[in-house]
């Protein structure tokens, strides 16, 4: 199927053909918004002054979609919904929409904020800094989200919500009733600030110390499944920061050296991940502390240098349990993790022993004409986990069978998988090492021309591409070279330049992300910008 505002799809003729399977994601929408900011700040004569301000912003998006769409997916739509109109007596009709579609018809924010800052030189060397913020954010949102939700007749040509089975679909299961759209609104205020006190104890150089509270807005989640166990909405994030630095300057200007130490304490906050092929948010504790060092040094009036280098230590602080969908069984050595064959999603059902739960598994499945667990291969990384094929919905069902507790007591069945505490992972995208160079030189000529060849190489340490963390998920360190020359005109009133961007085209990955189980666990991986070369040219009023 093509993307189809109409949730029709191929069956209505938006359709793409190819000779070989076709998958591929689309995002469309609309925005506008608008702000207004007022600031008073004051210029006195004696040791104190400040600021005062207001904001106002306002955001309105209409029109917002996300479609996903896949060949096996019109397959399902039309084999599971010929199979279950059949049985159920019902006119000819497959699953609509046939194709993942989020919709959001309407997101609109209204910000509010008031500060203020004090400055106070205490003495001709010392200094502070101090200053408040209040600010409400009020957040709202219209949504669905469908995937072979519901019957659609065959010859439906003008919308799959034409439907008259379009009642068995339920947009906002945390309401009661079958809702057609989600509605949610959320509302957030919190006061920050910050405080710092700085002491130039040389012309040349100076400490400081700094003490910020930030804040995040949280938000509104997608509509989901209740299954799946996500929030409907995710909380505000807010950050402790601790700052110690050293700014310096020796040799008449011709060394600067800078250094930082900082240590910041997250409460909530916001990270992503994929459920049930939808970007949702968490909210976790985590505390991050490192250390940055920068300098400049030019020996000559020709030749400069700079230099760079950071150490960044993270992890989640608080015990917190996520799925990993690489891994629906968290690890547990008694469990058996089952494909959903109806909706192509993953559970694990455990219990005291993997004997008691692949029995459990294997009378279940045998009464939906369904074989039993299977070993997984030797390389799985998945240890003595099984695996099997099933309905979830029905496992779920069955461990209250009074016949079946009695023969394999204590089992469960957990629909989006079992959960593994994540306390001590490190956080996503946040490389350990960072290391920087730089050079350039600068020839002079005889009519106040310049010209400046600059070549800088950049060092970007190991990470991690999701909270999961694991070798499977681990993005290597990278290197990246770029270079330019550049002439100027007297007094640098125009320039011409010639620049390259990762030179050597390395193709190096700088991120990760992973869907879930319904889109095959596939892993989206984000490279270098392949080497890009030209010339740029300006001229300066």
């Amino acid at each position: 199927s093509d993307t189809d505002p109409n949730g029709l799809g191929s069956f209505n003729g938006a359709s793409i053909c190819s000779q070989t399977p076709l998958q591929f994601d689309r995002s469309s929408g609309r925005s506008q918004s608008w702000s207004f900011e007022a600031i008073v700040n004051t210029d006195l004569d004696g040791p104190v002054n400040f600021l005062l301000g207001a904001i106002y912003a306002n955001v309105d998006s209409t029109d917002g979609d996300y479609y996903v769409n896949a060949f096996p997916i019109d397959y399902i739509a039309g084999l599971l919904g010929s199979f279950t109109s059949f049985g159920g007596g019902l006119p000819p009709s497959f699953l609509g929409t046939p194709f993942f579609r989020n919709s959001t018809q309407d997101f609109g924010l209204e910000s509010y904020g008031a500060f203020g800052e004090i400055y106070w030189d205490i003495t001709d060397d010392l200094t502070f800094t101090g200053g408040l913020r209040y600010n409400i954010d009020e957040k709202f949102t219209v949504a669905r989200s469908t995937l072979a939700s519901f019957l659609v007749p065959y010859g439906t040509a003008t919308d799959a919500f034409d439907s008259p089975f379009v009642g068995t679909f339920d947009a906002d299961p945390g309401r009661a009733g079958n809702q057609l759209i989600q509605r949610r609104q959320a509302n957030f205020a919190e006061i920050t600030g910050r405080a710092v006190l700085d002491w130039q104890f040389t012309p040349d150089n100076s400490i400081y110390i700094s003490y910020s509270r930030g804040y995040k807005s949280g938000g509104i989640n997608p509509p989901l499944q209740p299954i799946f166990a996500v929030p409907e909405t995710f909380q505000p994030e807010s950050i402790d920061a601790f700052e110690i630095g050293s700014r310096n300057v020796f040799f008449n200007g011709d060394l600067t050296l800078n250094a930082t130490a900082f240590y910041y304490k997250y409460s909530g906050l916001q990270l992503s991940r994929i459920v049930a092929r939808t970007s949702v948010n968490d909210n976790i504790d985590a505390d991050i502390w490192g250390l940055e060092l920068e300098a400049f040094w030019r020996p000559t009036d020709a030749l400069a240098f700079n230099f760079g280098a950071s150490y960044l230590n993270t992890e989640v602080s608080e015990d917190r349990f996520f799925v990993n969908q690489r891994d629906p069984s968290g690890g547990d050595p008694n469990s058996v993790i089952i494909k959903d064959i109806t909706a192509a999603f993953n559970c694990a059902a455990t219990s005291g022993s993997l004997a008691n739960t692949a029995g459990f598994v294997t009378a279940v499945n045998g009464g939906l004409g369904l074989q039993g667990p299977a070993t997984f291969p030797a390389d799985s990384g998945l240890g003595t986990t099984l695996g099997a094929f099933s309905i979830c919905n029905v496992l779920q069902a069955q461990t209250a069978n009074p016949a079946l507790q009695a023969l394999f007591p204590g089992v469960t069945v957990a629909n989006s998988g079992i959960p593994f505490n994540i306390r001590g992972n490190e956080l996503p995208q946040a490389p350990d090492f960072k290391v920087s160079f730089g050079a350039q030189y600068t020839a002079e000529f005889n009519n106040g021309m310049t010209f400046v060849p600059r070549v800088d190489a950049a060092y970007t340490g190991d990470s991690f591409g999701n909270i999961f963390n694991g070798d499977v998920n681990r993005v290597d360190g990278y290197w990246q070279v770029n270079a330019q020359m550049t002439l100027n005109g007297p007094d640098e009133r125009w320039f011409v330049r010639a620049f390259v961007q990762n030179l050597f085209n390395d193709d190096s990955v700088t991120g990760l992300y992973l869907t879930d189980q319904s889109s095959g666990l596939f892993t989206n991986i984000f490279t270098l910008e392949p080497r890009r070369y030209g010339i740029a040219a300006g001229v300066r009023f």
